[in-house]
């Protein structure tokens, strides 16, 4: 082995934020490479790690052995680790856990201590007492048989449970022992049978014909194909395994096992298509689009194109001169609900070469969809957030649709937004960045004011569509019933719509029935005891449900605290408007698509596909149904409530209202036929509602941008949400205050930093308790984000080292996208 593979640099897959050098045993030594994953000792365990690079010195004397490669091919290039690494860095983030993040689940080896009885453990179960702590883990052991030590811990949980197994270990009762969990995710392997070249003889024909019908059925089946799998022929056939067997015996056939793919397309043709005629617009943003591609340097686009300028036709025309010079490309869109249309459209243009990335797949689907992009046999990649790891070497394009979502922010752990990160991905390959959307956010549009972008902007529908009215009702004076949503003047458009024979969006940004649940006796509501937030009342489950721990308790006929039976269901959710729009309109066909309703596997695509084919009237839905959605027929669009989000405690709340609702209104009319939007609001006088109306982006944008920059908030600053969270109110917000003070004093000690840096808090969040763990926060702002990432990285780097509980967990959320 030569010196220069000594010894590796690894990353481990668990939260700790450096890697660690291991030799390299010499019988592993010709076969590792970087991008490999690797079992290594770590603190008394076995866990993967991530090959990294092999550090020619090294100052260390006692370095411990890689102890196996599990991989035969890296699953990563160097220039993937340079774009993982700096994902690491800029959000804070130890490099194993974004490895592990964006290496498909389940494909890890780790140890875990499984946990069983001693004779003398077995022994001691017939004397203690059954009812004590002691005796109850030994009995749970007994029955589980083999149980690892955290599946013990879980079911008994608390500093007595952990003594009681301390006591027991150390008095020979039980016994724990390192094991190796088997990965979840492997190669999908399956029976094919292949037809053999020579013709059987006549003889046997015959009687296969007279006598073996179903040998004879596939045996014409395979003539026809020469190899199909055993999963093909069953659903064909029923007694395909045995009928098979007896071709094999008769040497027709062999049988083969091979790897399969999992397919995580919904089975439907598509008819193919070719490309459409482009408008002056789009051509002109194409050979811009393509000039960049040619030229071999980054270039990044910003396509402002109103609702129904065929941005989509532009990207796959733009696609097609990528893989003309061998090139990739990848395309991001927010939502899973929007992956299914997109994916017809594209299956359309370019076949079956096609992959599919997101958190709606399988594990097994996931795993081989990341392998056909790994050996590159697709060169086209559609997915939400998270395909933006994709193991795409020679890319060259990536396109962002609706770039403006926030659905691009990752919320949980590693904190990335896949919009910048596509926008680094495509500078550190020298390719072509494109983010598109009718309603651009503040940050891209002035980027591409600045110059950082190019602009291309898409200002006419194509076809003979144009923009719809729209209608704002001001529900202040509205002459609504009790208990009713849809205003006289909404109720006369549906009515008036579904007579036309139109289709109809109505749009409401909250799921469930009722929003909270109120006692009118005492003014008791119904609150989330893990959250600070009520419980939404779901009438099909009959129960009150947290929708951010899931707690639910049934549907109560009593106040709790009065005992009274007044209990009343107060506003206004997607289940309800459901309800209330089939007693109005019983003639129509109505369907709801929401988180409830989609929760099974194709439940996004077979709803929309039951509208596409006009089997419903009027669909009903929360943000799904504002953006992407490209129906011909529908006609009307109905906004029941503009101010829910604009009454968010956040200064995007603006934005997003006006997003929103230039998003649902751009659905209605984009066939032949003329559309209009009804929106009902208590507010329809504010500055985001009226240009909406107007869909009047440069004016919101001139409005809202002078607002950003005299409050100095983005774009012309960067943010940093420190997160502080415990299960302790009292440690919660002890932390917090340290934290404050750490960096108050930081940067009364560094002048140069004060100058551009402000610290806002700490402050309970808005949402102040969360699953159970109280919440804090402080907000940085600052307009040099290297002195940013340094001044926070320090203070909170020295203040972990000085965490006085480690109950209390600290979190830096760079770029937030909201501040509850």
């Amino acid at each position: 082995m030569s010196k220069e593979k000594a010894y590796t640099e690894v990353a481990i897959s668990l939260p700790v934020d450096r890697s660690f050098l291991y030799s390299i045993p010499e019988r592993l030594g010709a076969s590792i490479e970087v991008g490999k994953r690797v079992l290594v000792p770590f603190r008394g365990r076995r866990v993967t790690g991530y090959v990294l690079g092999f550090p020619r010195t090294v100052e260390l004397t006692e370095i411990k052995e890689i102890i196996d490669i599990l991989d035969e091919e890296s699953l990563f290039s160097k220039n993937l680790l340079r774009f993982f690494s700096w994902v690491a860095d800029y959000y804070f983030f130890p490099l194993g856990e974004v490895l592990k993040t964006a290496l498909p689940g389940g494909i890890n080896i780790e140890s875990y201590q499984q946990i069983s009885l001693t004779q003398k453990g077995k022994e001691a179960r017939e004397t203690l007492d059954s009812k004590c702590l002691r005796a109850r883990i030994l009995d749970r052991i007994a029955e589980a048989n083999r149980s690892s030590l955290r599946q013990i811990l879980k079911r008994f949980s608390g500093k007595e449970a952990h003594h009681s197994l301390y006591c027991l270990k150390s008095e020979g009762l039980i016994s724990l022992d390192l094991r190796l969990s088997s990965p979840k995710t492997r190669p999908k392997m399956e029976t094919v049978a292949i037809l053999r070249e020579e013709d059987p003889a006549p003889v046997v024909i015959r009687e296969m014909k007279e006598r073996a019908p179903g040998q004879w059925r596939l045996y014409q089946m395979l003539k026809e194909q020469k190899r199909m799998s055993l999963s093909q022929l069953t659903r064909e056939l029923r007694s395909a395994t045995s009928c098979l067997k007896r071709l094999e015996q008769r040497g027709l056939v062999s049988l083969v096992t091979q790897e399969a793919y999992r397919s995580p397309l919904f089975e439907q043709e598509v008819n193919r298509d070719s490309p459409h005629h482009l408008t002056h617009h789009q051509r002109k943003a194409l050979e811009q689009i393509c000039q960049g591609l040619r030229s071999q340097n980054f270039s990044p686009f910003l396509i402002y194109g109103i609702t129904g300028s065929g941005k989509t036709e532009v990207y796959l025309q733009a696609i097609t001169e990528v893989l003309s010079s061998g090139g990739e490309a990848l395309v991001l869109v927010p939502e899973i609900s929007l992956t299914p249309q997109l994916i017809s459209r594209f299956r359309a243009r370019f076949g079956d070469g096609i992959a599919v990335l997101h958190s709606g797949l399988s594990e097994g689907e996931r795993y081989d969809e990341w392998r056909r992009i790994k050996r590159g046999e697709v060169k086209i990649t559609i997915g939400a957030r998270s395909a933006i790891f994709a193991p795409l070497e020679n890319l060259r394009m990536i396109i962002v649709d609706e770039e403006h979502d926030n659905s691009y922010k990752q919320e949980e752990r590693l904190k990335y937004n896949a919009r910048d990160l596509a926008v680094l991905r495509a500078k550190l390959s020298r390719g072509v960045a494109v983010l598109g959307s009718a309603t651009p956010s503040l940050e891209s549009y002035h980027n591409a004011v600045k110059g950082r972008f190019k602009l291309l902007k898409l200002p006419e529908r194509i076809g003979e569509s144009t923009l719809p009215p729209v209608e704002l009702v001001d529900l202040k004076e509205d002459k609504r019933k009790r208990g009713e949503s849809i205003s006289p003047r909404l109720r006369e458009a549906i009515n008036a719509n579904l007579a036309s024979g139109g289709q109809a969006i109505l749009f409401l940004n909250r799921r469930g029935f009722a929003p909270f649940v109120l006692c009118r006796e005492c003014g008791y509501v119904f609150t989330c005891p893990n959250c600070s937030v009520s419980l939404i009342y779901h009438s099909r489950e009959r129960e009150l449900i947290c929708h951010y721990c899931n707690y639910s308790l049934p549907a109560p006929t009593f106040c709790p605290n009065c005992k009274g039976v007044q209990v009343e269901l107060l506003g206004l959710g997607t289940e309800r408007l459901e309800e209330e729009i089939k007693r109005s309109f019983p003639e129509a066909r109505a369907t709801r698509m929401d988180r409830d309703t989609t929760t099974r596997k194709h439940a996004h695509q077979m709803i929309l596909e039951r509208f596409n084919k006009g089997e419903v009237d009027i669909l009903i839905g929360t943000q799904m149904v504002t953006k992407g959605l490209d129906y011909p027929n529908v006609t009307l669009v109905g906004v029941i409530s503009a101010d829910f989000s604009l009454n968010f405690p956040d200064f995007r709340a603006s934005e997003r209202t006006f997003q929103l609702l230039t998003q649902v209104a751009g659905r209605a009319g984009r066939g032949k036929a003329a559309g209009k939007v009804i929106i009902q609001s208590f507010n329809p006088e504010h500055y985001s509602i009226q240009f909406a109306r107007q869909h009047d982006y440069q004016s919101f944008y001139n409005q809202e941008i002078s607002q950003r920059k005299e409050l100095f908030y983005p774009p012309y600053c960067r943010l940093v949400l420190i997160k502080i969270s415990g299960n302790s109110e009292d440690r919660t917000k002890g932390m917090a205050e340290k934290l404050g003070r750490s960096f108050q004093k930081w940067l009364r000690e560094k002048s140069e930093y004060a100058q551009n840096i402000q610290v806002l808090g700490p402050a309970p969040a808005p949402r102040s308790k969360i699953r159970g763990r109280h919440r804090w926060q402080i907000l940085i702002k600052g307009k040099n984000p290297r002195y940013l990432h340094y001044y926070v990285k320090e203070v909170i780097g020295k203040s972990l080292s000085e965490n006085l509980s480690k109950e209390v967990k600290v979190e830096a959320d760079f770029d937030p996208r909201s501040m509850m």
